[in-house]
């Protein structure tokens, strides 16, 4: 019998972690060109985007004054697929008063929309200079990838625990 709790927990533990490496298969990379933008400049987008069946891809850019609070009315650009994966499009500022854009990625595949970088801060090279030289460059975004880790983890943690048992 615990032959076959055994075999049971390795096959469990076999199937988190393929469950794990599957999760961070699709992402989108997103660069901006110029990184740190002025108000009503004209910015280049380009993603990197790694899902299959990719139908449309759209950004979609809210300007934004840090002074103020207001954020403005979010535009949604579509991205033009410029080489295999690759998508791009042009986006000229409208605020003169913005000091950061929050952008998001929209990818529509034959699964549904999924949507990336959701919100992400971009400041405005003015707004680097009004607020002493610091910025708000953190645009990490959690991974599901991490749920599976934890369970995984917890997993093995209970194998040891009853062993000692």
């Amino acid at each position: 019998m615990n032959e076959v709790k055994k075999g049971v927990m390795v096959l469990l533990l076999f199937a988190v972690l393929l469950f794990s490496l599957t999760i961070v298969t699709a992402d989108a990379t997103v660069d901006f060109i110029p990184a740190k933008p002025e108000p009503k400049d004209t910015i280049e987008v380009t993603a990197k985007i790694t899902d299959e069946n990719v139908n449309a891809v759209h950004v979609l850019i809210q300007e934004c004054n840090e002074n103020t609070g207001i954020c403005y009315t979010k535009q949604n650009f579509t991205m033009a697929e410029i080489s295999d994966s690759i998508y791009t499009t042009s986006v000229t500022l409208e605020k003169d008063d913005a000091t950061y854009l929050q952008y998001t990625i929209n990818v529509k595949t034959s699964d549904g929309w999924i949507e990336y970088n959701k919100e992400t801060k971009i400041d405005y090279e003015k707004a680097s200079s009004n607020n002493n030289g610091k910025t708000d460059s953190n645009n990490d975004t959690p991974g599901f990838e991490f749920i599976a880790l934890a369970l995984s983890i917890m997993f093995i943690s209970l194998i040891l625990y009853r062993r000692k048992r």
